[in-house]
């Protein structure tokens, strides 16, 4: 089994998010293993968090197995907590954190 990785670029944002969307829309389909690198972005801000969001609905309909590559970091974490992401569901705290509690 082949894992597709797909990785954000430092300036993901609202600006740029075209471009990891459309790899994501690519790298997601039926019977996929797809890993999301977060980690080289630098300044991710809420479109990152609802794109993420959206592959994983698109993934999960498909089949797909969808997880980032990396637990969220302490800016994507500072951001999913202003966005009221953090505290999660057992779920979320799995995909974001990959199962560690926020600090």
């Amino acid at each position: 089994m082949s894992i597709t990785m797909v990785m954000a670029s430092e300036d993901v944002c609202l600006p740029t998010i075209g471009a990891l969307a459309e790899d994501l829309k690519n790298a997601i389909a039926p019977d996929a293993t797809v890993r999301l690198d977060l980690t080289a972005a630098a300044s991710p801000d809420l479109s990152v968090i609802q794109l993420v969001q959206s592959a994983r609905l698109s993934a999960a309909a498909a089949g797909c197995d969808f997880a980032l590559s990396a637990p969220a970091d302490a800016t994507l974490r500072a951001l999913l907590t202003r966005a009221a992401f953090l505290p999660a569901s057992a779920n979320d705290t799995q995909f974001w954190l990959h199962g560690d509690t926020v600090q």
